[in-house]
């Protein structure tokens, strides 16, 4: 499943060890991963580059991991966060937790309620408001993402911003303020297409730091209702046939890997 979980070990505590010169660093220019021998992961001790902002991502196998920006470079080789997950599932993990904690950091400098400077708390990755008594945590925003099943159907659906890629994909939305991930579901799928679903099951997570979402995975079977499309978010929706689809998601992403397994659930029961 995502995030190879039987072939690493991932640590994430509180307090930083110490640096060392055999620290693995995670580097940032641009918004994109600066690249060093075809690798993102850079020692210290080779480090010249200068950096700012530096965080503790956490232990990969034993070993720490650091991130930080770099700032006064001219353009390094890089690469797109998007593009990492396309090779390895554990690397994109550490990547998407170090862009969340650099870009929590900077957008928690200042108290939201008293705009009073922010100071860290030591051990943890919280920013703290003295006056108001208040503590900052890194955001994460959970969303559903919902394959729905109809026999060898799946409804997939074309966002207007993917009118041009032509991509398609399963449906996904905020779970809102008091709402639990269920209703969510419900709600989003109405909204979106108009559609009932039954037989609500989960599947999975997966971290999505486009900014910071958590996505919750469900599989859902259809249960009546006819394709209606919020038009100001939805270019699409149609029932494609499981071996007759669209331009899909690619299987690193939760939406292609759910797709991806309905495909040999039903070949495997249906021959």
């Amino acid at each position: 499943m995502l995030y190879e979980l039987d072939d690493h070990r991932i640590d994430l505590p509180g307090r930083a060890p110490a640096p060392r010169d055999s620290d693995r660093l995670l580097l940032w220019q641009d918004g994109e991963l600066i690249l060093t021998d075809d690798s993102i992961v850079h020692q210290r001790a080779d480090v010249t580059l200068a950096m700012e902002a530096e965080e503790f991502i956490g232990y990969l196998d034993g070993h720490p991991y650091f991130t930080a920006r770099v700032s006064g470079e001219p353009e390094l080789p890089r690469q797109p966060l998007r593009e990492l997950a396309m090779h390895s599932e554990t690397a994109f993990t550490l990547a998407a937790r170090g862009k969340g904690l650099l870009d929590w950091r900077r957008q928690h400098r200042f108290c939201g309620q008293c705009g009073r400077p922010t100071t860290s708390i030591p051990g943890e990755p919280a920013m703290h408001c003295e006056p108001c008594r208040l503590r900052f945590y890194p955001r994460v925003s959970p969303c559903v993402i919902v394959l729905i099943t109809r026999g060898p159907e799946v409804l997939l659906a074309q966002g207007m911003r993917h009118r041009s890629s032509g991509w398609y994909s399963t449906l996904a939305g905020f779970i809102e303020t008091g709402e639990s991930a269920e209703q969510a579901v419900h709600r989003e799928i109405r909204e979106e297409v108009g559609v009932e679903l039954t037989n609500l099951r989960y599947q999975g997570s997966q971290t999505w730091p486009f900014p910071h979402q958590l996505m919750l995975g469900f599989w859902a079977d259809y249960a009546g209702g006819d394709i209606r499309l919020e038009e100001e978010e939805i270019h699409d929706a149609q029932w494609f046939h499981i071996d007759r689809l669209p331009k899909v998601s690619p299987a690193f992403s939760i939406a292609g890997w759910m797709i991806q397994q309905y495909r040999e659930y039903w070949h495997a029961r249906n021959g």
